[in-house]
């Protein structure tokens, strides 16, 4: 008796080793792309390009088989930069990017001090003080937008377009924010003005005057590429599970700014990357496809691009699964389409409800919001799973490396190889 509790306790112990090696290839992972020399896996300085290599790389060394002679999928885009100078000071505020402020990738390159003029719901609910605003020459003013108070759709609508349209030609648009979120996807279309967002606790009373400090650079032909390599099934080869995982990020803002992208998205694609080390040695029956797709931050780009260019028949795949957001978990994890595609929801519960992997699995409908949506809309099976609970820091520089938890990575990852094996029976 005694010597059986060993040998089960040497089972479970060298289990968990197993699995803890799992964890540690994905910290290196994370950390290495999460690191200064990949610049936010972005546009400036060719982020995005150096992490596409790592990826590669890491797939030769699992051997896993190309569907071209380089594991690369090249298109190209045209997209707004700021690899320069960015500053901004309002007032003798001199103020810190990306902390008290965030410039728009696609505004104009702009230098000089200029006027404030505010907008807000004191002007817009006063027809007469509302027509001479509209009336006024902006072309060497900056607009702020302060929404506070304003409740009618009509005027929120308004000040939207105003800010993403810039319909008064100002000089620049200054929007306030109580929390900063950077995006990408409108530096696709150059801006006429500046477009400058700022934190509220980080704007001061008297805000006349501001001074700015940006260069922008519009690159044209900017060339992304996806990464896809695959392991061969044993008595399904021409039958497909994929995962994918977006790898870029949002890259810098000015020479001395970039986003990590931790949970968004080093997580998805060291998960991935993981899988594909785990198939690696542990050859499925049906054909497991991996891709890490560029350009997700700028509107699913390589996803889209990859849909219309596929490199094995897109009805070969029998289930698509997208990691995206996958380094937390302390409430579970949330299913896009789980609530549309039951069966393989189910057999997923099913798992997790034997198992007892994750505290919960929760479904949501369709969502045009990470890169399974593209394979969705062309009739693929496809879930997108991101993890709940934990921290939430999103499209900032606080989204780092060394606090991301990867508090259920285990967990998820075992569900997952679970799920393949049921799909292969």
């Amino acid at each position: 008796m005694k010597y059986r509790i060993i040998l089960l306790w040497l089972a479970a112990f060298f289990c968990e080793q197993i699995f803890a090696q799992d964890i540690n290839y994905a910290k290196k992972i994370i950390d290495t792309l999460c690191s200064a020399s990949m610049q936010g896996r972005g546009y400036v300085n060719n982020g995005d390009q150096k992490a596409a290599e790592f990826i590669r790389n890491e797939f030769k060394n699992d051997s896993l088989k190309s569907f071209s002679n380089d594991y690369f999928q090249s298109f190209k885009i045209s997209i707004g930069t700021l690899p320069g100078k960015v500053a901004v000071q309002i007032g003798k505020n001199k103020m810190t990017p990306a902390v008290d402020y965030l410039v728009s990738a696609s505004s104009a390159t702009i230098k000089g001090k200029y006027k404030i003029v505010r907008l807000d719901s004191e002007i817009v609910n006063n027809e007469d003080a509302f027509k001479k605003f509209l009336s006024t020459d902006f072309s060497k003013k900056f607009i702020l937008l302060d929404k506070t108070g304003i409740k009618d759709q009509k005027n929120i609508d308004l000040f939207n377009t105003i800010e993403r349209k810039n319909l008064l030609h100002a000089k620049g648009i200054i929007s306030i924010s109580s929390k900063l979120v950077w995006n990408v996807a409108d530096a696709l279309i150059p801006s006429t003005g500046a477009n400058i967002t700022i934190k509220n606790s980080s704007l001061p009373k008297q805000s006349r005057k501001i001074k700015v400090d940006i260069e922008q650079k519009f690159q044209t032909d900017h060339r992304m590429v996806n990464v896809a390599g695959y392991i061969e099934g044993r008595t399904k080869p021409d039958s497909f599970v994929v995962f994918t995982a977006h790898y870029d990020h949002l890259g810098q803002m000015g020479a001395d700014v970039y986003f990590p992208g931790a949970n968004d998205n080093a997580s998805g694609t060291a998960m991935m990357l993981d899988l594909a080390n785990y198939y690696s040695e542990n050859t499925p029956d049906y054909s497991i496809a991996f891709i890490a797709f560029a350009g997700e931050e700028a509107g699913l780009l390589g996803s889209e691009y990859y849909v219309l260019h596929p490199l094995f028949p897109l009805s070969n795949i029998c289930f698509l699964v997208n990691l995206d957001l996958v380094g937390t978990g302390d409430d579970g994890i949330k299913v896009v389409n789980g609530a549309v595609i039951e069966k393989e929801f189910n057999l997923l519960t099913g798992i997790n409800d034997e198992k007892k992997y994750l505290k919960a699995i929760e479904k949501r409908g369709e969502a045009a919001i990470s890169d399974h949506y593209p394979f969705y809309t062309k009739g693929v099976k496809s879930f997108y799973i991101y993890t709940l609970g934990g921290i939430s820091e999103y499209h900032n520089i606080l989204d780092k490396a060394e606090t991301l938890p990867l508090t259920k990575y285990n967990e998820l990852f075992r569900l997952l190889i679970d799920f393949v094996k049921t799909l292969n029976n």
